[in-house]
């Protein structure tokens, strides 16, 4: 069986395609274990659109940690996802309490409160979209923590790259994760959110954040020696990152305005040569 015919390489290609790029340039060893740590990831991830009430998502990421537990006790259960997930975690140092941030976490999406203030959004994109790619690093080798934390940092990015473009899809689930302080700040109202209307105050916004996501990437740029050829291969996520934003920034910090299909292959592109000639 190749790699591209598993379960959980079809997930992740099926729900997740920038990270199922960008580890086809991850060692070839270490791709299943990526891919089955992605399909976990969107497991937890997708609970929300999955379930009519809050109540059936706590029991979904009870379900969940249970399952962690299995895995650690060396009794996964006979799931698609828990399976190979196991295998790869036998084959790493990765604390299960680091697999458990993720799921607590995501207890936020099933409930309609966005963040209160903004050290509380960052803490979410940390404890998600962070700690996964910290995971990712871990699984292709990596145990230098000044390493391991630009990790959590890219993450960090990609998870609020993630969700300024989901806008719009969190709108259509009722959801918003803006933390309140900022949109107190520039002024951005819920109601012209949810009619997704584009203002000014909202462009401000977005276009705040992006700056921030940006000097994260360019902080990281400065580090990127320290990476080894196997590690650069998840830090590939920075290019993406990039392209991303411009495309956001095209879009003139409008999130009902981005277009990223005519913006797939240039990105493509660009993940390529950054592949190729080292480039975050």
């Amino acid at each position: 069986m190749t790699v591209l015919e598993t379960y959980t390489a079809k997930q992740v290609k099926a729900h997740d395609y920038d990270r199922f790029l960008v580890t086809l340039f991850a060692p070839a060893t270490r791709r299943e274990d990526l891919f089955a740590l992605y399909a976990f990831n969107h497991e937890v991830a997708k609970i929300r659109e999955a379930v009519s009430e809050p109540m059936l998502g706590e029991i979904r990421l009870q379900w969940w940690r249970e399952a962690i537990d299995g895995i650690y006790a060396d009794q996964p259960r006979n799931h698609e996802v828990v399976l190979p997930l196991h295998t790869a975690v036998q084959r790493t140092n990765i604390a299960k309490e680091d697999f458990i941030k993720i799921i607590d976490a995501r207890a936020a999406d099933i409930y309609d409160e966005n963040p209160k203030i903004l050290d509380e959004f960052e803490t979410y994109l940390g404890e998600t979209s962070g700690n996964l790619t910290r995971i990712a690093a871990q699984i292709i080798g990596e145990e230098d923590e000044e390493v391991l934390s630009m990790a959590y940092e890219l993450g960090q990015v990609w998870g609020l790259i993630g969700t300024l473009r989901a806008i719009r899809y969190h709108i259509s689930l009722k959801k918003l994760s803006l933390p309140q302080d900022l949109m107190d700040e520039f002024d951005v109202k819920k109601k012209d959110i949810f009619a997704m209307e584009g203002n000014e105050n909202m462009q401000n916004l977005i276009k705040a954040l992006c700056i921030s996501a940006h000097q994260y990437l360019d902080h990281i740029a400065t580090d990127k020696k320290k990476l080894s050829k196997e590690m650069k291969s998840l830090f590939l996520l920075s290019a993406l990152s990039r392209s991303y934003l411009n495309s956001i920034k095209k879009a003139d910090y409008n999130p009902f305005e981005i277009n990223e299909r005519a913006t797939m292959f240039p990105r493509q592109c660009r993940l390529f040569f950054s592949a190729l000639f080292g480039l975050l």
